[in-house]
């Protein structure tokens, strides 16, 4: 009988062990659904018009704050803008701006490079103050020499993100 009381006390301290290394907690599970980010298009990108060297090619740049360089054998005149954009979300958000991939312009079969491709934000990155910002793209026209004459155009996309 002795036995039996030892074995049945074993029993219920290993039982009892066992039920006091248990413990459980509870959590919440919270997410934040911000609102969608937009970019819309304020202003084109304008080289303006510019005459080519017969013989050289050469660039003509366009910056962010909308001034031109223009390349020395080049000619340029005329009203050049930078490409600006505004952006709403959600206040206070960060978000990455994606700057287009170098691509041609076209006049008929004729074409022009721009590439090079700059942001007035520092890092391509911007916040939303009061769920809006703004920010402006410049590039590089990369003229022929003896560039035919004609109007080009091109369209060029750009990709705002919530970092």
């Amino acid at each position: 009988m002795l036995k039996a009381c030892s074995a049945a006390s074993t029993a219920i301290l290993a039982v009892t062990s066992i039920a006091a290394a248990q413990d459980t907690a509870d959590f919440t599970a919270s997410a934040l659904i911000l609102e969608a980010i937009t970019v819309t298009k304020s202003t084109d990108l304008d080289f303006a018009s510019i005459a080519p060297d017969a013989s050289t090619a050469a660039t003509v740049e366009v910056t962010p704050a909308g001034a031109r360089n223009c390349g020395a054998i080049l000619t340029c005149s005329g009203t050049v803008s930078a490409a600006s954009f505004s952006v709403t979300g959600a206040d206070g958000a960060t978000f990455a701006v994606t700057l287009p991939a170098a691509a041609n312009i076209t006049s008929g079969a004729d074409t022009m490079l721009v590439d090079t491709f700059t942001s007035s934000l520092t890092g391509n990155t911007g916040t939303l103050t009061g769920g809006a910002a703004t920010f402006s793209l410049g590039a590089t026209l990369n003229v022929g020499a003896a560039q035919p004459a004609g109007s080009y155009t091109g369209t060029f996309t750009v990709t705002v993100d919530y970092n």
